[in-house]
């Protein structure tokens, strides 16, 4: 719980590539715990192969607990000033917000202990998690639906320091809801901003599920083939955000 409060302001680079599977069409939103969609250009079809349908790069910064993002490249080719960050599915409140809305008494999550393992070459304790969609502030939108959902997922605790290492979570999502299979992986490492150290987001991966006849034209398909989209996410070039003040007198 002292994650977020313990945060510094900074600046860090946020690079997302996104790829579609299967049928590959637009009219699309997805939000959850802070992450949203909404909109794909299309791409050809690609039988169960993953096909890449952009990527771009983002200054994010954190300040006074906010995270604001600017538009730096989009598909390697600089941005213009103001431009928009492209729609569709991206990731937001990797900092601070997934694991909050994990541990905070609010929530009455259930723990329970599943293993032993090791991560990146730490060993880690793995807990598993369940929230209730009466206690959850995870949310998710497609078109004009909104929906806040139960999820669970499980949590992974480097055995010496109790530092969490990663967090994945599954939504529990209605049959009748466009958007199915909603995943979110989120790693942490170690990082220096102004000679300290500090474990912040490292990487990231989201995936959802729609139908091809969602995607088309905003219905349900009942007999639609399904297409899945994937965002990896990477976070580097953590520095400390600074503003610098000079008065003069008149």
């Amino acid at each position: 719980m002292a994650f977020d409060r313990n945060l510094p302001n900074f600046i860090c680079t946020q690079t997302t590539h996104r790829a579609m599977r299967r049928e590959a069409n637009l009219a699309l939103g997805v939000r959850m715990g802070g992450s949203r969609a909404g909109g794909y250009a299309a791409a050809p079809a690609t039988n169960g192969e993953w096909q890449s349908v952009d990527s771009f790069e983002q200054q994010l910064s954190y300040f006074d607990h906010r995270e604001n993002y600017q538009l730096v490249k989009r598909n390697g080719r600089p941005a213009k000033k103001n431009e928009a960050s492209p729609p569709g599915l991206t990731s937001s409140g990797e900092f601070g917000s997934t694991l909050i809305h994990i541990f905070e008494k609010e929530s009455k999550a259930d723990f329970e202990w599943k293993r032993s393992d090791t991560l990146r070459g730490h060993p880690v304790y793995v807990f598993a998690f369940q929230i209730a969609k009466e206690n959850s502030a995870a949310q998710m939108t497609a078109g004009d639906r909104e929906i806040v959902v139960a999820y669970h997922g499980l949590v992974f605790a480097d055995k010496e320091t109790k530092t969490v290492l990663r967090v994945t979570t599954e939504a529990e999502v209605p049959a009748d809801f466009p958007l199915q299979g909603a995943t979110h992986l989120l790693d942490y490492g170690n990082f220096s901003i102004a000679g300290e150290k500090y474990v912040l987001p490292l990487h990231a991966e989201v995936e959802t599920r729609a139908s091809e006849e969602f995607m088309r034209s905003g219905r349900i398909g009942d007999n639609s083939k399904l297409a899945t989209l994937r965002n990896t996410v990477d976070f580097t070039s953590y520095r400390k955000y600074a503003t610098d003040a000079i008065l003069k007198p008149e």
